[in-house]
């Protein structure tokens, strides 16, 4: 009877989860306790949590996240925290987070994010490392802080078997040898960013099979500005861009663009909005969105 009783008091104990330690810019950050109530100050950050079924209490400029990430949704309910790269202190004070998680932000900031909770800041994106590599490391991270770090590893791996298979689509649709494809985002009436090395639209495109026909340099965040009559070097290739135009619809109104040889051969495909500076999923979200956008593109529109 008291072995009995003494299993019963063991079973009704609450459970203690063990301590979480990770790595962030910063060196070792360890919790007694996988962190509940998640302020993030960094959309890749945001979400990388949606992503693992973690809705974050607070996050910075959420209605801008809609127009421009779109996917995956955030909740209604969050906490508008400000501006990503000046957070509202107020806000987050009066949220009481458990944790603050963000990326790329001034170091100066720290300290004072420091008074409020603890924090913990990704370099996400440097030209010193390889974006997309530190992007599925920092998603492994967040799988450890929250309690979900077998999730992540699932979700990885899916991705890679996904990226997989829309290499082979696009190869059975398009044949030998499969066109270059450069991705970009319309930028003004002059003017478009052309992803290069380190950014995760080349990493997808590069993983799918493709070449870019205006390769860039490497830099921190993967892109380069050209003048919009720079575009014509894309001369037999195709041409993706990327969504939301925002400024960037002005450069379809100009003389200049309806000559440019992928606009009037029609090899331009418009993506549907994909944040290109994203986690580590977003390297899916961007592969469907190029797949859907390549599949409009017959392969005898190119020039082989």
């Amino acid at each position: 009877m008291r072995a009995l009783f003494a299993a019963f008091c063991l079973l009704a104990l609450p459970a203690f989860a063990d301590p979480v330690t990770i790595t962030d810019r910063r060196g070792a950050q360890t919790f007694a306790t996988p962190p509940q109530k998640i302020a993030a100050l960094d959309w890749s950050v945001t979400e990388a949590l949606l992503d693992l079924g973690i809705t974050p209490a607070g996050v910075a400029e959420p209605a801008a996240y809609a127009d421009w990430v779109v996917d995956p949704a955030l909740p209604a309910g969050a906490v508008d925290l400000g501006l990503r790269a000046e957070p509202n202190l107020e806000a987050l004070a009066a949220l009481h987070p458990d944790v603050i998680v963000t990326a790329d932000i001034d170091p100066a900031l720290v300290p004072v994010l420091e008074q409020i909770a603890p924090v913990v800041v990704f370099q996400a994106f440097d030209i010193n490392q390889d974006n997309p590599s530190v992007a599925k490391e920092i998603f492994l991270s967040l799988g450890t802080l929250t309690g979900t770090r077998a999730l992540a590893e699932q979700k990885l791996a899916a991705q890679e078997v996904e990226l997989d298979a829309i290499a082979k689509r696009l190869a059975d649709h398009f044949g030998t040898p499969l066109p270059k494809v450069t991705s970009v985002r319309l930028n003004d009436a002059t003017s478009a960013y052309v992803n290069g090395a380190n950014s995760m639209p080349e990493y997808v495109l590069q993983r799918l099979g493709f070449e870019n026909e205006l390769p860039q340099t490497k830099t921190r965040w993967g892109i380069a500005l050209l003048k919009a009559e720079d575009l014509a070097a894309a001369k037999t290739g195709i041409v993706l861009a990327i969504g939301p135009d925002m400024g960037g619809t002005a450069l379809r109104q100009t003389p200049i663009w309806a000559f440019l040889p992928f606009v009037k051969a029609k090899r331009l495909a418009d993506v549907r909005p994909v944040w290109s500076y994203g986690g580590a999923l977003s390297i899916g979200r961007l592969a469907r969105g190029f797949e859907a956008a390549l599949m409009t593109i017959p392969p005898e529109a190119l020039i082989r």
